[in-house]
């Protein structure tokens, strides 16, 4: 979790690190002797919080990977009440130096500061397996009075725009993380459920979607990208006429948006089909779909095979032979019991049907080598 915690606040629309280094100005003269990282500690220790993270700002200029700088960063930006910006600051820390004991008391107590009190202590955990011996450390792994909440909708909030942002960089396990979090701030929030929903719905989790759609729009009927989320999700769990109900609804809203007007007619046309009938159709049909189901299972296409036998079989009453294919088909992809039945079926009718018996045999003969090998 604390991996995820990291890459969760990791980066913000402004850059890798949440902010503009070549931006700051030089607001802070530095004395003969001392580096910009002490500057902004003893501009930080004064509570001279604007100066301090000017000064951890040139620090950084002079070295982008110094996770001391980006903690005291962190610090400047907490003091001054830039929540989001010593959120993303002291991630970076974390990211450069997971190991360093000042930044994980840091870390901890903003954790605890937002109300986020497990996350604190998995913080201070993942150090401890490292560091088991740091008395401070494990003191602080006990509760600890928690300072009146923040407002959680805020949190949620930042919690989503992160997701949003590590999703569109293609990490979505962290992406996953943050929704989650903001659904734990604020479980009224109907993004953060859209936004799972579709993480869940690319994968294939179609009824996870679902659910999660569903609960978006009890939540915000009236946001239309989550009510055409929810029209694609329906059409690929196949609930037809709930899509087409949908996508009218989102298209009376979103006039404009042409591949969900294609989207629409495909379904429209789908229920407009005729459905197959086999009653209707000849013996001779069904030698066809015989014929086309050997050359199928020649050609490598076994399912499309096992579906032109089994369309022969319902317009025409078995026979051996339609059978014997059927049984060669199954054979092919390793259902022997059911090729074993078929062709019991087959020899049934016609015992004297060589093709069935040979397949049958050469059946016996595999299963007794098996059984003799082992």
């Amino acid at each position: 979790m604390v991996l995820m915690m990291k890459a969760n606040f990791a980066e913000s629309d402004t850059g890798g690190n949440g902010m503009e280094l070549a931006g700051w100005n030089n607001g802070c003269e530095q004395q003969p002797g001392q580096n910009w990282f002490e500057k902004g500690e003893t501009a930080l220790s004064e509570s001279r919080n604007s100066e301090a993270a000017k000064c951890f700002g040139e620090a950084l200029k002079a070295d982008p990977f110094d996770a001391k700088a980006y903690r005291g960063l962190s610090n400047a930006y907490w003091a001054q009440g830039k929540t989001e910006d010593a959120l993303n600051s002291l991630t970076r820390a974390l990211e450069l130096d997971p190991k360093d004991r000042e930044t994980v008391l840091t870390c901890s107590r903003i954790f605890r500061s937002l109300g986020k009190e497990d996350f604190a202590k998995e913080v201070l955990q993942s150090y401890l397996v490292k560091n088991p011996h740091d008395e401070e450390i494990l003191s602080k792994i006990e509760p600890a009075a928690m300072p009146a909440d923040p407002d959680r909708s805020d949190i949620a909030e930042f919690f989503q725009r992160q997701g949003e942002i590590q999703f569109g960089r293609g990490n979505i396990p962290h992406a996953v993380a943050c929704f989650e979090m903001a659904i734990e701030e604020n479980p009224m929030l109907a993004e953060a459920y859209n936004s799972l929903a579709v993480i869940e719905l690319e994968s294939g989790k179609i009824n996870e979607a679902l659910e999660k759609f569903y609960k978006a729009l009890d939540l915000k009927p009236e946001d239309t990208l989550i009510l055409g989320n929810s029209a694609r999700a329906l059409a690929k769990a196949s609930q037809i006429d709930a899509a087409i109900d949908v996508y009218r609804e989102y298209l009376r809203r979103s006039p404009l948006d042409s591949e969900s007007w294609t989207e629409f007619e495909s379904l429209i046309r789908r229920t407009a089909a005729s459905p197959w009938r086999p009653d209707s159709l000849s013996d001779e049909v069904a030698e066809i779909y015989l014929l086309t189901a050997e050359k199928l299972g020649k050609a490598g296409d076994l399912a499309g095979a096992i579906e032109a036998i089994d369309r022969s079989l319902k317009i025409k009453p078995p026979a051996p032979q339609s059978l014997y294919v059927l049984a060669s088909l199954h054979f092919a992809i390793g259902q022997e019991d059911e090729a074993v039945k078929i062709l019991d079926q087959a020899l049934t009718m016609d015992p004297a049907h060589g093709p069935c018996s040979e397949l049958i045999q050469s059946i016996n003969r595999i299963r007794e080598f098996r059984i003799g090998g082992n």
